[in-house]
């Protein structure tokens, strides 16, 4: 019996054991990364893309109405997306809808890309997905059709392959301590007017989000207590005004401007925010440090809440309106 049909085997007996666990929650029992499932299971529902990145990144817009799903280690993040236009650079994709919705893509850590029949939620259709992965078996990206039958999707089918791919694992390397404040951090960072820039800024000086915001602390930052983030999910909310999410993984960004209805808990302490186009999902209990930033760009000031796990890895930050902040 080789290891691929192991996993498999272990895979579908989970599945029938507990229904209302998702691949990613049985891989974590499983003690495997979703890749190493969704390889398994190539030629049982499953097969690779034989695409480029910069390739499919491309036919993106050309697969109609979607449900963008991004995932990182504590949150996750869904965008419907009705139509999209798409820019591809040397190294990053930008999915954009207006000014509603930003999705930047790293294109270098897409490793494997397969095409399968899943279910955005329990209570949902199945329908066609393409999964993205990094070289970690760690699904980065989801996108499900809205409309199945569209011919984009049909025309995929006829751009894959049975080749399996070869994940490996990771070691997260932690940071080293850092200074409490840089005059030349201080001066690059009242000189950002891009996401992009401040990008560049943090890997100029080899720092994470929450490595700068300690570093400019009093200057453009300011810890504050964890429940204040969760009470501005409440109140954009109860003030129905417009919010923009944002979730970080893997050198992209995913971002989404809507007005939510509410804020709900949800199974296993995770935190529900809801909205027509937009849910943010994120578990309460991994929240442990947040902070009010001020970031300058070219129309001003922007004002952020980003909260961090306990290794200071981002979980998800808030944007209000210039006019209204938090």
């Amino acid at each position: 019996m080789t290891l691929a049909t192991a996993v498999f085997e272990a895979f579908e007996e989970a599945r029938l054991r507990a229904p209302h666990l998702d691949s990613r929650q049985l891989a974590e029992l499983l003690g495997v990364s979703e890749g190493e499932i969704q390889a398994a299971r190539l030629g049982q529902g499953v097969r690779a893309l034989a695409l480029t990145a910069c390739d499919l990144a491309m036919m993106l817009p050309r697969l109609g109405p979607l449900l963008a799903v991004t995932h990182a280690r504590h949150a996750t993040l869904r965008s419907h997306i009705a139509h999209c236009r798409i820019d591809v650079g040397e190294r990053h994709a930008y999915l954009a809808h207006g000014d509603t919705l930003a999705m930047e893509m790293l294109l270098s850590g897409w490793y494997w890309v397969c095409l399968s029949h899943e279910q955005a939620a329990p209570d949902q259709e199945v329908t066609p997905c393409l999964q993205i992965f990094n070289r970690f078996g760690q699904a980065i990206h989801r996108l499900y059709a809205l409309e199945p039958d569209h011919p984009a999707w049909r025309a995929l089918t006829f751009r894959t392959t049975l080749k399996s791919p070869a994940f490996t694992r990771g070691i997260e390397v932690l940071a080293s301590p850092v200074p409490q404040c840089l005059p030349a951090l201080l001066a690059q960072w009242r000189g950002l007017r891009t996401e992009r820039a401040f990008h560049r800024m943090l890997s100029r000086h080899r720092l994470r989000r929450i490595d700068a915001n300690r570093a400019v602390e009093g200057h453009f930052s300011q810890r504050i207590d964890i429940n204040r983030f969760i009470m501005a999910m409440a109140a954009a909310c109860h003030n129905r005004r417009a919010t923009r999410v944002s979730l970080a993984r893997d050198g992209g960004l995913h971002r989404h401007c809507a007005r939510f209805d509410y804020l709900a808990p949800g199974p296993d302490h995770r935190l529900q925010l809801e909205g027509d186009t937009l849910t943010l999902s994120l578990d309460s209990l991994a929240l442990d440090e947040a902070w009010l930033v001020t970031r300058p760009d070219e129309q001003g000031l922007r004002t952020l809440l980003e909260a961090f796990d306990e290794r200071g890895r981002l979980i998800a930050a808030l944007e209000a309106s210039r006019s209204q902040g938090f």
